[in-house]
């Protein structure tokens, strides 16, 4: 399992895999999750929070610039 800051996060390091764990500048832990449409963000209650997420650049755009206020 990895784990990485929302702002280190880029696909091309190999941060798009299940299970990554993305800390936001809050301290908050989200999870990255792998579905059979997409990706998706589990916030630390366990509830989406990102809707299905088509690409790794879909999943990059939304923790680098999503998870900035969570």
């Amino acid at each position: 399992m990895t784990t990485v800051q929302s702002t280190d996060f880029h696909i091309m390091r190999g941060h798009v895999a299940d299970g990554t764990v993305i800390i936001a500048p809050s301290g908050k832990r989200f999870t990255l999750k792998n579905t059979l449409r997409g990706w998706v963000v589990v916030g630390p209650d366990g509830v989406e929070c990102s809707g299905t997420l088509s690409s790794a650049y879909d999943v990059e755009y939304f923790v680098v610039n999503g998870l900035q206020t969570h």
